[in-house]
């Protein structure tokens, strides 16, 4: 147990170092970091540089003069202590790491009565692909394992004993679980906690409730606390402050104000949940093999009260995923489950660790050959889909080292624009992201129209760039790594005469572009053999579109659309560029490129405009379809 505690500590220290040094694909990992440094620094909350929206952090809400991010600073908490203590966040990795196999093998112990079992166990743990990747990752699904299994040695190390000291262990773990994930822990220790009231206690049921009580102060305080402060509620977490409709049940779905509504439904639910346990079939040590055993060792008794109360909550884990929309957008939307592993059901594992360690020995007892067949054939589906994601991960990280690589190569102290939908700061991409005392030498801002003359006049110091990505960027393996970066200038006039070049992939049967500025949407239909070439006249009071025809419908911009979802304000006169085609090889139209133009009108007169623009291209990276529009001034 001890060398597969060190061996995981040392493996998250490796991968994170050499597979996740710009972190992984999912863009949470950004978000616990910043919240990390922040805390770090003394605050609680990251604060607010004017224009706010234009350093807005990925799912972060504006309030008071700070962001509020969306999860509880537990799991960050602990990476912030890392971070004093030692300067950096790979420490509390290795911690989690290391923690996750010692709980694994006294929860085993508590479980399985069987020193042996527990051991094995803490080694299925460890060799899981999906534990393995994520203990080199910031994000919260191991910690809160940990803190599963440490409930589950609290409490029936409690009882077992009569102890009151393990049980405020349990009830400290307990409450610090709920406020990370209330609604997993709820689901995977609500069994256990049935059973340890109606039958662990056998009459003592207030000594339980009152130690596991006891435990539960300082963190439910702490909540209560941290939800007032953040939310205005002790009773309202920070979860859903962005964006209401990021909740549990049927309906229309999203994750930020300007994302179009997903529909989501039984359907949904039921297809996310069964890509789901397809990839943990994998993505276990063994995956469906250990799920054999595991079925075995239930089927031959095998198994106390307490773990098959362990084997019901992850049931009851796995059905209530199906009625929240984030399983299936990790698995549907943006498929990153193929490559970090399906990390909601991670709370699975924790019986399914146990059960096939009782399954496997029961097998080797009976038949060794036989046993240490099934142990080879758990290692080598392991070392297969391990092999598969470290491949697939540095490919995304080759990705973002040739995009930091462009970005740092500029000289002096950096003002990167970013053009990006939506419009927040480490998404798609934790390259993009600042400190919460924003003082690199390269700063990151949000493309948002008139905002930008601001953010430009705020940093004279700082040499501006606008970074164009393309839509997708790093989202899949095959998706699309094409950015590209250009000088910005600003350009004043009575009138500004910009160029505007683009192309539609070959073989499309149509395009078209919009053009949408003060409230309007103009449609120009393209021929779609042939680059685009335009040019937009942008006066105070109008913008006029020359060398693609006549517009074949001008309409008012609805309050909500895709991909215009950031429609800028009607008093806000840039513009926006939106660029979509139609296959040859079928099916509707499809979005290809947007860019915006911020636009001033002279506020005194006017009757002069100024424009943000781009001034030549000095770097592009990646692969695959670039970001088609390009503009420029003569």
């Amino acid at each position: 147990m001890a060398a597969a505690a060190v061996l995981s500590a040392l493996a998250a220290v490796l991968i994170n170092h050499y597979l996740f040094p710009y972190l992984s694909i999912n863009n949470d990992e950004a978000l616990y970091r910043l919240q990390a440094q922040t805390l770090a620094g003394g605050h609680l909350f990251p604060s607010a540089s004017t224009p706010a929206q234009s350093y807005a952090p990925w799912l972060a809400a504006v309030v008071d003069g700070h962001y509020v991010l969306k999860y509880t600073p537990v799991v960050a908490g602990l990476f912030a202590l890392s971070l004093v203590l030692t300067g950096g966040t790979v420490a509390g990795l290795a911690f989690v790491a290391a923690a996750a196999v010692v709980a694994t093998y006294h929860a085993g112990i508590e479980l399985l009565g069987d020193r042996r079992a527990a051991a094995v166990a803490a080694w299925l743990l460890a060799l899981s692909p999906l534990v393995i990747l994520h203990s080199a990752m910031m994000l919260s699904y191991l910690p809160v394992l940990v803190l599963y299994e440490c409930v589950l040695v609290g409490l029936l190390r409690g009882l077992r004993t009569g102890r009151g000291a393990p049980l405020v262990t349990a009830g400290l773990a307990l409450g610090l679980a709920m406020a990370v994930r209330p609604y997993d822990a709820a689901l995977v220790l609500g069994p256990l906690a049935v059973w340890a009231v109606h039958r662990g206690a056998r009459g003592q049921r207030w000594w339980l409730l009152r130690w596991v009580g006891v435990g539960l102060i300082v963190p439910v305080a702490a909540l209560l606390s941290y939800n007032a402060a953040a939310t205005g509620s002790p009773f309202t977490l920070p979860f859903a402050l962005l964006e209401p409709d990021d909740k549990l049940g049927f309906g229309d779905r999203r994750l930020f104000p300007t994302d179009p509504a997903h529909r989501f439904g039984p359907v949904e639910g039921l297809v996310s949940i069964g890509d789901h346990l397809w990839f943990l079939g994998i993505w276990a040590c063994g995956g469906v093999f250990l799920a054999a055993l595991s079925v075995a060792a239930v089927v031959r008794r095998r198994l106390s009260g307490p773990a098959l109360a362990v084997g019901v909550g992850a049931v009851l884990l796995i059905l209530g995923y199906i009625v929240f929309w984030g399983a299936w957008n990790a698995a549907e939307l943006w498929g990153g489950i193929r490559y970090v592993g399906p990390f909601y059901l991670m709370p699975v594992l924790i019986p399914l660790v146990f059960f096939g360690a009782r399954g496997l020995i029961d097998l080797a007892v009976a038949r060794p050959w036989a046993g240490g067949l099934t142990a080879a054939a758990c290692l080598g589906l392991s070392t297969v889909v391990l092999v598969f994601a470290v491949g697939a991960n540095v490919s995304f990280t080759r990705r973002d080292r040739n995009l930091t690589n462009m970005i740092t190569a500029q000289p002096g102290r950096v003002l990167v624009i970013v053009s990006a939908d939506p419009a927040f700061l480490m998404h798609p991409t934790s390259v993009v992201a600042n400190s919460p005392a924003m003082d690199g030498r390269v700063l990151y801002a949000v493309s948002r129209g008139r905002a930008d003359f601001t953010v430009l006049a705020d940093h004279p110091d700082r040499s501006p760039y606008l970074l164009r990505l393309p839509d997708g960027y790093n989202r899949t393996r095959e998706s699309p790594s094409a950015a590209r970066l250009e000088r910005l200038r600003v350009v004043d006039g009575l009138s500004i005469g910009v160029d505007v070049r683009a192309s539609v992939p070959a073989g499309a049967r149509a395009a078209r572009l919009e053009v949408i500025s003060d409230g309007r949407r103009a449609s120009y239909s393209l021929d779609p053999a042939r680059p685009v070439t335009a040019t937009l006249t942008i006066s105070p009071d109008r913008v006029d579109v020359a060398g693609i025809g006549s517009a074949s419908t001008i309409s008012a911009v609805p309050a909500v659309g895709v991909p215009t979802a950031g429609v800028l304000a009607k008093m806000d006169h840039s513009v926006i560029l939106a660029l979509f085609y139609t296959p040859a090889s079928g099916g509707g139209e499809r979005f290809l490129d947007r860019q915006d133009l911020p636009v001033r009108v002279d506020a005194g007169t006017g009757t002069g405009v100024s424009v943000v623009a781009p001034d030549g291209q000095v770097g592009a990276v990646g692969s695959g379809l670039a970001p088609a529009i390009r503009l420029s001034v003569g």
